[in-house]
This record gives structure tokens, C-alpha cells and sequence, in this order.
């Protein structure tokens, strides 16, 4: 009975052992996706991933290239007469294409 009891204990505490460790692993790649070192502690101000979780969600706005469509950010768009193009060989051959007045 006491080698049931020892075995049953030694199980238990390996199930233990392995439930910490996985909580501990889920805790580093958080601080990591955080931008966080490992290990670190959160600080009282806010910046990066965390303040965006704690409140809206930061993102830019996309526009779409008039010439073969494709969706890019805005601040990387140039753009022409009210329209977006991802590439300056994309926005001449709009205006080669543009009649002209």
C-alpha cells in the first residue's frame, strides 16, 4: 500500500510539474509578443500591444492600387489625382492610359 501511495504522489506531482511549467511558457511568449525581455516586469505605463488591448485597436488605413488593385497602406501609396497607386510604373501607365484635355 505505501508504493501505491509513493507512485500515486510521484505522479501527481510530475502532472504538477508539467501544468507550471506550460503556464510559465505561455507567460514568456506573452511578454514576448509584448515586446517585453523575458522575465521583466510589467510596468504602470502602457505603450505597444498592451495599450492596444487595453483599449481601441491601432491600425492605418488601406487604399487600393487603381491600376492592378492591390490593397497597400496609405503611407506607402503615391498618389495621383485623387487616386492610389502602389508603384510610380503603376501610376504612368494610369496616365498614359488618361486621355489627355
Amino acid at each position: 500500500m505505501g508504493k501505491l501511495l509513493f507512485w500515486l504522489a510521484l505522479v501527481a506531482l510530475a502532472f504538477l510539474a508539467m501544468k507550471l511549467a506550460a503556464i510559465s511558457q505561455r507567460k514568456r511568449e506573452a511578454a514576448q509578443r509584448e515586446g517585453a525581455a523575458p522575465g521583466a516586469q510589467p510596468t504602470g505605463a502602457r505603450s505597444g500591444a498592451s495599450a492596444r488591448r487595453a483599449g481601441e485597436l491601432a491600425g492605418e488605413m488601406m487604399v487600393q492600387c487603381e491600376h492592378c488593385g492591390v490593397f497597400l497602406p496609405a503611407s506607402d501609396a503615391f498618389v495621383d489625382g485623387g487616386h492610389s497607386f502602389c508603384d510610380r510604373a503603376h501610376r504612368d501607365a494610369h496616365r498614359a492610359r488618361q486621355p489627355r484635355r
